[in-house]
């Protein structure tokens, strides 16, 4: 056993012979190994950071972008709240003044705009009123009122258009000689006839047989459910609806429906600044108004309420909102100067 130790010892000291090739040392390659090694895992750990970069900056960009809707959404918000506001203080107005006439009231009658300022921050509301009994009323309205108005607008269904209104709001099935009713809507391919009864909206006019949407579109702004008048109170009625009933009275001529309007009356309507006949006008008895609210805030932002607001009775401060909706607003941009603007 020693023997062979030592023979095993002399066999690895013995020298290489002059001609015999060097036994190669393992010890570089091991090292260039390593290198190697050590040059894929920085790869893999640069790849790693490279990665946590790219999603780091995505995380912030997603931040920053929900941090700019969460303060557009907060202005907005603002402006909302501001917008109704500003109805209720148009309503505690009107139940204050009570019966009192347009010119000793804060806000006028008209849909005259007011502006003012409110709040600390710049923020600014456009406040306007106007009377229901200046529009035409779809459930009381004459017939002459009403074909006045659908002449004057210029409305594709005409007098058409004015006798389906009619058989729509009536309670009988009797047709008048342009009019509609079950048997036509049925033709028409209709599932329903006229109500037979008062409109519940002005919206309803587009369900009228003979009525198109652009026509319901051009009649909404000049039509009410709310004022409880045959006729409109002209102190408060727009310039334009005022416009649009000479207009239709003059294409009609005197022979307007129900009794028609002498030629007398027409001829006393030749200059612009002339009344509308006595059976067009009606004094308002301040029941109905409808109120738009414009909020402005320092940052841009625009939220516009508008409400259709009716008092219960005069004298009382009771009230009731027949109407609650978004408007849209009339123009972008930065709102007023709120310092040169009174306190709401």
């Amino acid at each position: 056993m020693r023997a062979s130790t030592r023979e095993d010892a002399a066999v690895r000291s013995k020298p290489e012979s002059p001609g015999s090739p060097p036994t190669p040392d393992p010890s570089p390659q091991r090292g260039g190994e390593r290198l190697s090694q050590r040059g894929f895992v920085l790869l893999v750990v640069l790849s790693v950071l490279g990665l946590l970069a790219v999603v780091a900056a995505s995380f912030a960009q997603v931040a920053r972008t929900h941090m700019k809707l969460a303060a557009v959404a907060s202005e907005g918000a603002k402006a909302e709240a501001l917008a109704d506001a500003g109805v209720h203080i148009v309503i505690l107005d009107l139940v204050a003044a009570g019966s009192a006439e347009p010119a000793d009231r804060r806000f006028a009658l008209d849909a005259t705009p007011l502006a003012c300022s409110i709040g600390e921050d710049g923020a600014v509301l456009t406040l306007a009123v106007r009377d229901e009994a200046g529009k035409v009323d779809l459930n009381i309205a004459t017939p002459a009122l009403l074909r006045a108005l659908v002449l004057g607008l210029g409305s594709s269904g005409r007098g058409a258009a004015v006798d389906a209104i009619l058989d729509y709001r009536d309670q009988d099935d009797d047709r008048r000689i342009n009019g509609a009713e079950r048997p036509e809507y049925l033709a028409a391919g209709r599932l329903h006839g006229p109500r037979n009864g008062p409109f519940l909206a002005v919206e309803e006019l587009s369900s009228v047989l003979g009525v198109t949407q652009a026509d319901a579109d051009h009649l909404r702004p000049y039509v009410t459910i709310h004022s409880g008048l045959a006729a409109i109170d002209p102190s408060v009625a727009s310039e334009a609806l005022i416009d649009i009933l000479v207009r239709g009275l003059q294409e009609a001529g005197p022979s307007l429906a129900d009794g028609g309007l002498g030629a007398g009356d027409l001829s006393a309507m030749a200059e612009r600044g002339a009344r509308l006949p006595p059976q067009l006008r009606a004094a308002s008895t301040r029941r109905a108004f409808a109120v738009r609210a414009e909020a402005r805030t320092a940052s841009g932002a625009v939220f516009v309420r508008e409400a259709i607001v009716e008092l219960v009775a005069p004298g009382s401060p009771a009230f009731a909102l027949r109407r609650w909706y978004r408007g849209s607003a009339a123009s972008a941009g930065p709102p007023p100067d709120a310092a040169a603007l009174p306190r709401c």
